[in-house]
């Protein structure tokens, strides 16, 4: 039975519990989270999430049959993929949020975080949540984006 049947059919009466049955798992956020910045292709999604193929294989099969990403081929020969984010997937971004705001006022880091947000509409980074931390907008999927810290080294060596 492929888990997006086993979570639909589960005894399970808790919606909490069923959810946690399928996202909570560290790999699959980590896949979520490189997604809501772009789509990517596999050796993309292993370098940034740092899963083995293994493990990275089979949370994206898990993902794909419980509706969160698709694939579509952009190679034929051999056959390659690149995984974009499905309805299900986006649905996911007010809970990552969330957790991101949790994780930040319970479990501040002493490293500095790989990756900001900027709300989009009115051109600043926030703090995440369901609103923006500078003007109190509404962040959504469509006005919200994930940046990195620092800029790579590629970056950084072209504009000097």
């Amino acid at each position: 039975m492929s888990k997006k049947a086993e979570v639909a059919t589960t005894s399970i009466a808790c919606p909490l519990a069923r959810t946690a049955r399928l996202v909570g798992d560290e790999w699959i956020l980590l896949i979520l989270r490189e997604l809501f910045k772009r789509p990517h292709k596999f050796d993309e999604l292993q370098k940034a999430s740092g899963a083995a193929t293994n493990i990275l294989t089979n949370r994206l099969q898990r993902m794909m049959e419980a509706g969160m990403i698709k694939k579509t081929p952009y190679q034929e020969r051999p056959l390659r993929y690149e995984y974009k984010l499905a309805r299900a997937g986006y649905a996911m971004l007010p809970m990552l949020l969330e957790m991101m705001r949790y994780s930040e006022d319970y479990f501040p880091s002493a490293e500095e975080a790989p990756n900001q947000l900027r709300h989009v509409d009115c051109g600043q980074l926030t703090k995440a949540g369901q609103r923006c931390s500078h003007c109190g907008g509404e962040l959504s999927i469509h006005n919200l984006r994930m940046e990195p810290t620092k800029p790579s080294q590629a970056e950084a060596a072209a504009s000097s």
